[in-house]
């Protein structure tokens, strides 16, 4: 028998767990809201780790996965945590993200002021620099939660630009 349990926390929020593959279960919860969460492994539902566990969001799916004979298991910890790991790695991340920015910046303007100071070997210093950070921050990306998180984009954005201002191709 395929359990699917759904258990919400203030960390991760809602998530949705299979046991085994069944595509009538998937298909389901994406009815109800669910998303495919790569970074947790699971079935999230947007938009619920800020907040409490809404019982009467989650009542007609439980009810209807329980009806078709397929037992649900609700797990709730609605208890703020003391810090928010993904709030901290998405800072830590615009942290690296705006140093990059600001190094390619630098970079930019000393080639429109002093291009004489500018030599191969520091372009070549701000380049492995950059790349050192973007593969930092691949890293720090994989981490649960960090993938999906709205900020990502942004962040993205500035290595990008960072990236650019230094004399690599974007991505």
């Amino acid at each position: 028998m395929i359990t699917t349990t759904i258990e919400h926390s203030r960390v991760y929020g809602t998530t949705a767990r299979l046991s085994d593959h069944h595509g009538w279960l998937k298909a389901t919860l994406r009815q109800h809201g669910f998303e495919w969460s790569h970074s947790l492994n699971a079935f999230a539902a947007p938009g619920t780790r800020t907040w409490p566990f809404d019982p009467f969001k989650f009542a007609k799916v439980t009810g209807e996965l329980r009806r078709c004979g397929f037992p649900v298991k609700v797990i709730i910890d609605n208890a703020r945590p003391e810090a928010d790991p993904i709030a901290d790695t998405v800072t830590e991340l615009f942290d690296l993200a705006y140093a990059v920015q600001r190094l390619g910046s630098a970079l930019a303007q000393d080639m429109l002021t002093r291009p004489s100071r500018v030599t191969a070997e520091r372009v070549r210093q701000a380049q492995e620099a950059v790349e050192a950070a973007t593969a930092k921050a691949e890293e720090i990306e994989q981490r649960p939660g960090v993938y999906e998180h709205p900020e990502m984009r942004n962040v993205w954005h500035l290595l990008n630009q960072g990236w650019t201002a230094v004399g690599l191709p974007p991505f």
